[in-house]
Formats: C-alpha cells, structure tokens, sequence
C-alpha cells in the first residue's frame, strides 16, 4: 500500500507552535531564565558544527524556536565570526542579544551521570577531534524588517554549548528536572571525524536516555545514522535534502508504549 507523502517542512506545520511568551517579550539586557528555556520545545543537536540545516527546517516550519547546539570541536569565536558573518549566518535574522552563561547557571544543582567511566573509555580511541575550551551563550535572534511569516517566526533562541554532546543530554535532560527532555533530538553521526560514540542506535547517548527514561517526542535522522529504538519513521513525511552532498534527514516519533 503506498502512502502519499507531503514535504516534510509542510508535514512539521501542522505541528506549529507561537513564539513562547519569554521570547517574545525578551528585551536586551534581560538574563537567561534556565526555566523559561527549557520548558519551551527545545531542539537537541550534539556535535552539530555550524550546521545551520535543523534551524532553517523547524523555524521555517514554525515547528520550535529553542534549539541547542552542542559542540566540542569548535570555539566561540568561530561561532561568533559565523553568526557576524553576512554571507554565513542565519538568513534574515539579526543578533538582538548574546548572554554568556556559567555551568551553574546552566546546571544549578549539578548532575550525576549515567554512563560509568569504563563505558566511556570503550569509545575513547574513537575520539577524531581535539576538543576547544568550553564555553556557552545564548543568542536570542529577531527576523530582519521586510521579511513575514513564511521566513520563519519573529524570534529565535540559540543555546551554543562548547562541550560533550553525550555529557551535555545527561546533565541538561536526565537529572529529573521539572523541564523534562528535548522535544526533538537531532542524530547524525559522522564518521572518523565525528563523536567517540555514535549518537544513533548502540551508542552512549542512547545508554543514557535508556537509563534515565529520558527521551524526546522526536527524531530527525540522518540517513546514514541507524534511528533509536522504540522510534517509527513518520510514513507520511518526506525526507529533507540537507546538501548537495546526498544527505537527507528523516523524521521519526516515539512510538507510544
């Protein structure tokens, strides 16, 4: 039996959400609220580089407007000159503020992981990249005059942490905080130069999540990245083009059980 399928930008707009209510009201020199971030529908995405695709897909869609993006191979003033960047930053939206956050603003009561240091050294030969000094800020982003709605909302919220994105879903989602986990949860696994652990199925972050029953609405998979279990590809939705390159990201929903 064939199901038609609709692009997967038109299938996310069903799902549409407004613009949570501290963002819209958000005003420069205002400080982080842990709360009011994490309570709104976050999009994860451990070790993202400056892959800007999950952003333009959901926000165009009006799907999320929080998302975070973990990473430790990359510094903050790369990310910076890539946000300042006229030619490589978020198209038709402007830097309204950028918050500098401690980790104890970020995690106020600490975390106790749920992987032991033993499972973590399995993978450590594995690691391809040299991890930067960590670091993490928030940049709130306003949609530039003379673009609408069919761009992508007024507002949107970037959390960029320069750290472990396997670590980093532990201490944010898994501790039991009243926020809960990530509405979706971006898998793509990169190969030789990628994470230590895959992020897709087998791996450390699936560990974690398994441990702590701790797991987000949805995926957005990555083709060459094997999906979590207990997820179902959403059958009516198109895969997403993310490059030339022949990368194409799924969507899939936890399946109720």
């Amino acid at each position: 039996m064939n199901i038609e399928k609709v692009k997967l930008k038109d299938y996310l707009k069903q799902q549409r959400e407004e613009v949570p209510s501290w963002l819209k009201g958000f005003k420069s020199g205002d400080s982080f609220s842990r709360n009011d971030f994490f309570s709104s529908r976050v999009v994860y995405y451990p070790g993202s580089g400056e892959d800007g695709h999950p952003v333009k897909l959901f926000a165009t869609a009006h799907f999320a407007h929080c998302f975070v993006y973990v990473d430790y191979g990359l510094s903050q003033a790369r990310l910076e000159s890539a946000l300042e960047d006229p030619l490589n930053k978020f198209l038709g939206y402007k830097t309204i503020s950028r918050i500098q956050i401690s980790e104890n603003n970020l995690v106020p009561a600490g975390w106790v992981p749920h992987v032991e240091m033993h499972e973590v050294n399995r993978f450590r030969n594995r690691l391809g990249r040299v991890a930067e000094s960590p670091f993490c800020f928030l940049e709130i982003l306003e949609r530039e005059e003379g673009r609408d709605e069919d761009h992508g909302p007024a507002r949107l919220a970037i959390l960029f942490l320069g750290a472990d994105g396997i670590a980093s879903y532990d201490a944010l989602f898994c501790q039991n905080t009243s926020e809960g986990p990530p509405f979706l949860l971006v898998l793509q696994d990169h190969g030789f130069s990628g994470n230590y652990s895959p992020f897709g199925k087998g791996g450390l972050l699936e560990k974690i999540a398994k441990r702590s029953q701790t797991f987000p609405s949805w995926l957005l998979v990555g083709n060459n990245t094997k999906p979590w279990d207990g997820f179902g590809e959403v059958q009516g939705a198109e895969g997403d083009q993310v490059d030339g390159q022949g990368r194409v990201r799924f969507l899939y929903k936890r399946q109720e059980v």
